[in-house]
């Protein structure tokens, strides 16, 4: 090739001049027609390959689906493969070719370009109506390509069923088999799939996938009848799409249950004979089968023992319908049934439960308890009075699996004890006799013990003793459940003891309570005076003088250890032979455990009479109580701090405070 500027001769498909650098052959000439020669051969590619896929699709329906997709990867490859062959050409082109000499002829190139414009724009409308033209055959291929691969899994969905009407199972499966042979060669893992696990997926088929990642589910499994309607759901795992390529396109429903088998059926349960025993809420199951089909020991029962009535409880038998079936030719027609407890002795848990005509019953038995014990027990000169009915109390145990008795329950009676010999001044008794676990039955009631009469009591200063109780609280407190097992309940007017407070101080006690007590220490005090003084000793100007309380620092359930209430009196002893000088004495009387009640009403627990005893002066004579204010006040007060915090009167902080 010679330069037409200079003359000199240069290697064939040059570009530019090796002596004088002058452009030999236009450049963008050149380019245009590279590009048209590589568009021309992909638009007949692209024609070729449609023709064939329009061939194939024509032949068989079935083989057009891979062929397209076979074809469509050959197109895009092709494309690909020219697009880059264009890309690369153009490259070399401008790498080779495009040196200094060409920034020096851009004007010159510019300027010509301007007159091939109108030849570059056919060319590039050319080649922008060919790539039009592919990618109307890609969307074809690609909506082909895509039915291809989209599954209609709930065309695949069977009901296996098995058993009995009325007793069979289902099983809803996907037939992956079909799915296989119709979708095995049209669907593929995705590309990232096998980048990513690489070797993991070597051998595994996009199926095998597949069904790991959708499975059908039922709404009922069995006892299934033939017609019934079986919903069915496909769960389909959302990274479904990041290994397999397709499409699964679901529609949930329902199958019909059929081919389960029919045969005769008996009731299992109609020689079978359930009986309740024992005492609510202990009582026990006994039952008997008197039928052919079945034996004693087919049946299970979810409880035996610890029964109450009101319960239920449930027997069984086996849900082996085949086993029933093929060894007595008919299956049962239930396997379970319900039997309600009842008919039990039961432990009565509140007074209220029990009649008034079985009350009545408990007072007379009361009653004669009594009567037969002062009988038996009482010297002829002592004797019981005014017996009459006083209130009653009950306990039930709180956990009914306690192993205390379940109930009892106290009829009391109060009466007046007296001794026509003087041996101890006329007393009120209490008298509370115990009935153990009081049962019920159908309105029927009965106990199981009669405890007799509770507790023991001195009567007055004497040595005489009873059976009961001569004061109502303690009586109460003793006779009361304990609280952390039982619960109680008092009626019929002993309930007021029930409600009972420990005093704490002077201040808790009435005015006229201190005044009934300060009269009864004068009365007991005046009743040792005439006992115990002799020899023309007296004691006149009697009066009460003043009181000292004690608390103890720590309450316990005893309540006669809870408080101390003194009441002390003073007289002026003298004797009428002079055999010693006048003195005056100091009687303090204790009362402990003081209560009130309800309506301030007020009880003590115990009575300890007169406290200390000293000698009168120059004398043999001697008396209860104190000559020395402040030996009185050491001894009851201050040898009791160390368990007592105490208060002292005004009238008596003379002696000490």
């Amino acid at each position: 090739m010679f330069c037409k500027n200079c003359g000199v001769e240069n290697a064939s498909g040059s570009m530019f001049c090796k002596s004088c650098g002058q452009l030999l052959e236009n450049p963008t000439e050149k380019v245009e027609q590279v590009i048209t020669n590589e568009v021309e051969e992909v638009e007949q590619v692209v024609q070729n390959k449609a023709e064939e896929v329009q061939q194939a699709v024509q032949n068989k329906a079935e083989e057009v689906q891979q062929a397209v997709q076979n074809k469509a990867e050959e197109v895009e490859q092709a494309i690909q493969n020219k697009a880059e062959k264009v890309e690369q050409t153009a490259q070399n082109v401008t790498e080779e070719n495009m040196s200094r000499p060409i920034v020096q002829k851009a004007e010159k190139v510019k300027k010509e370009g301007k007159n091939k414009k109108s030849k570059k724009g056919i060319i590039i409308g050319a080649i922008a109506g060919g790539v039009a033209l592919i990618a109307l055959i890609i969307v074809l291929i690609c909506v082909l390509v895509s039915n291809a691969k989209t599954i209609k899994i709930d065309e695949y969905i069977t009901l296996e069923t098995e058993g009995y009407d009325g007793y069979g199972t289902a099983n809803a499966t996907i037939d992956w088999k079909r799915i296989e042979k119709k979708y095995g060669d049209k669907i593929e893992l995705t590309s990232k799939a096998k980048k990513k696990y690489g070797g993991i997926f070597s051998g595994v088929e996009p199926v095998d996938v597949l069904k790991e990642f959708v499975k059908v589910e039922i709404d009922k499994t069995s006892d299934l009848s033939n017609g019934d309607k079986v919903k069915y759901t496909v769960k389909i795992n959302k990274d479904l799409d990041k290994y397999v390529e397709c499409k699964i396109k679901v529609k949930n429903g329902t199958k019909t249950v059929s081919k389960l088998e029919k045969v005769g059926k008996f009731d299992p349960f109609e020689d079978l004979t359930v009986t309740f025993k024992g005492i609510s809420p202990n009582g026990s199951l006994e039952y008997e089968y008197s039928g052919e089909q079945l034996g004693y020991y087919d049946f299970s029962f979810n409880e035996t023992y610890g029964l109450k009535n009101g319960d239920k409880v449930k027997v069984t038998i086996s849900n082996d319908m085949e086993y029933y079936a093929e060894q007595y030719g008919e299956i049962p027609e239930k396997t379970e049934m319900e039997y309600e407890v009842t008919g039990l002795d039961e432990y009565v848990n509140s007074y209220s439960k029990m009649t008034d005509e079985y009350i009545s019953e408990l007072k007379e038995e009361a009653e004669d308890t009594i009567q037969s014990y002062v009988a038996n027990s009482y010297d002829t000169a002592s004797a019981l009075t005014d017996l009459e009915y006083s209130g009653y109390v009950f306990n039930s145990v709180k956990d009914e699996d306690s192993y205390y008795n379940f109930n009892n329950i106290y009829i009391i009676y109060a009466g007046t004890v007296s001794d026509s010999e003087g041996e101890f001044a006329s007393t009120k008794v209490y008298y509370p006799v115990k009935f153990t676990n009081i049962l019920s039955k159908e309105d029927e009631f009965s106990y199981n013990e009669n405890d007799g009469i509770s507790g023991n009591s001195y009567l007055g200063d004497s040595w005489h003793r009873t059976k009961g109780y001569v004061n109502p609280l303690t009586c109460y407190i003793n006779i009361a459940g304990d609280s952390e097992n039982y619960k109680t309940e008092a009626g019929d007017d002993f309930e007021k003891y029930a409600d009972y407070e420990t005093v704490t101080g002077l201040k808790d006690v009435s005015d006229e309570y201190k005044k009934t007590l300060a009269d009864d220490a004068v009365k007991r005090i005046e009743a040792y005076i005439a006992e115990g003084y002799n020899g023309g000793s007296v004691a006149t100007d009697l009066k009460s003088v003043g009181e000292y309380f004690m608390v103890a620092k720590e309450q316990g359930k005893n309540l006669e250890y809870n408080n101390k209430y003194v009441v002390v009196c003073s007289a002026t002893v003298s004797n009428s032979e002079g055999r010693f000088p006048t003195t005056t004495v100091y009687f303090p009387v204790e009362y402990d455990g003081l209560a009130k009640l309800p309506e301030d009403e007020y009880l003590y627990t115990s009575v300890k009479d007169i406290l200390g005893y000293s000698s009168l002066p120059d004398s043999w004579y001697s008396t209860k109580g104190y000559i020395d204010g402040k030996e009185m006040f050491s001894k009851v007060v201050t040898a009791n701090r160390e368990d007592y915090k105490y208060e002292v009167s005004e009238s008596l902080k003379q002696f000490g405070e």
